[in-house]
């Protein structure tokens, strides 16, 4: 049988694992593995002319309107990429095209007679109405084009695959996208090899209790929450407890001695990828009170070693953390007394904690994996596209 072969399409640097969390990366190794040949199309690099266009159509909306032009949702880039994109697909023969991450504007004007693949987190219209304050002054321009681009995106595409109900629910009622169209397949851990079953009882060593927070964005992660909890946790329900800060930078003011930083960690550098599953492997609890997630893909890491995430109900997070599974999701209400109320809790009963870490790591086995993702992603390519059924 011919092995399919498939174009990846996408604006960004696949191979760059700080892409979308590393989720664009993982995904194009898991067709590799599972569905077919993988033809990595990216990435288109923005030539100085338009780049220059988009700075000065920024600046003339702050001036006048005072709020901001969002490049990465303009009608000009979606034609580029749709330019360099069919170039670089000339001469060559696929049977499929897969668009993951922001594709609505590498897909918006990309013509071809293939069946398409759109795989996403989220919709503009989540993006552009949640709580996330980079989005609190996008001006009129911003969110007329995002949201054409993000529907003429998805007519194109025979199949949407997204991470969550949450962002599915939106494709079929905002943009009016047929149901039968679009599936659910939660995310993969992403990280390149399984950790060993026995990883997860290292934490049972550590007397101390231990809580990462894990995020490139302070604010928009929850930092002030989690911090909180740290604060609430050693001074009121007497823990000893410590936090691990790891991938931002606390703001000024915000200190302690129990709290140790780790600004930077490059998932493209081998050193920092042991270093990462070294503090994974001792670590207790994922704490991660999220203002804003359309998933949560380092509970899938923190899982694959038997570490609960406890995080917030927002987007398409409780469909990533199960409670009582593989963590707890708090009502986005909750501050860090709640928090730490519930960690105390957990880590004072044995018990149940140990039952936590177990069930954590089952979820990530069974279900938070890319092969079990590409599994997921199989069978519904091979409902959407009959064609194609003997060889996805």
């Amino acid at each position: 049988m011919r092995k399919l072969k498939i174009a990846y399409l996408t604006g960004n640097d696949p191979r760059d694992k700080r892409t979308w969390s590393g989720t664009t990366y993982y995904i194009a190794k898991a067709l590799q593995q599972h569905i077919g040949e993988v033809d990595l199309l990216g990435p288109v690099h923005i030539p100085h002319w338009l780049d220059k266009l988009f700075r000065a159509i920024a600046k003339s909306i702050r001036i006048v309107f005072g709020t901001e032009y969002f490049a990465q949702f303009s009608i000009p880039l979606s034609l580029y990429y749709a330019k360099v994109l069919r170039r670089k697909m000339k001469g060559q023969s696929y049977d499929l095209v897969c668009a993951p991450s922001s594709s609505s504007v590498e897909l918006a004007y990309f013509k071809t007679d293939l069946p398409v693949v759109l795989i996403s987190d989220t919709t503009f219209q989540l993006v552009a109405h949640y709580n996330d304050p980079g989005y609190k002054k996008i001006s009129w321009l911003s969110r007329w084009e995002g949201n054409f681009l993000e529907r003429r995106s998805l007519r194109r595409s025979n199949l949407s695959v997204f991470s969550s109900e949450w962002a599915a629910a939106s494709a079929i009622q905002d943009y009016k996208i047929n149901a039968r169209r679009v599936t659910v397949i939660p995310p993969g851990a992403n990280m390149d090899s399984k950790p060993e079953l026995d990883i997860i009882y290292r934490k049972f060593g550590n007397p101390r209790l231990t809580m990462l927070f894990l995020a490139r964005d302070w604010e928009r992660k929850g930092g002030n929450i989690a911090f909180q909890a740290l604060q609430q946790i050693r001074e009121v329900h007497g823990e000893d407890a410590r936090l691990i800060v790891c991938g931002c930078q606390p703001p000024p003011g915000v200190e302690h001695p129990d709290m140790e930083v780790i600004p930077f960690l490059n998932r493209n550098d081998q050193a920092d990828q042991v270093r990462f599953s070294e503090v994974l492997s001792t670590v207790h609890f994922l704490l991660l009170p999220t203002r804003a997630d359309a998933s949560l893909s380092v509970a899938c890491e923190a899982n694959a070693f038997g570490v609960p995430a406890i995080t917030t109900e927002t987007g398409g997070v409780p469909e990533v953390v199960q409670d009582g599974v593989n963590g707890y999701c708090l009502p986005y209400h909750a501050d860090g007394r709640l928090y730490a109320l519930l960690i105390s809790e957990l880590f004072k009963d044995q018990e149940r904690f140990e039952q936590l870490v177990h069930s954590s790591r089952m979820r990530y086995e069974e279900r938070l994996n890319w092969d079990s993702w590409a599994e997921s992603f199989q069978e519904a390519a091979g409902v959407a596209f009959p064609e194609l059924a003997n060889q996805v």
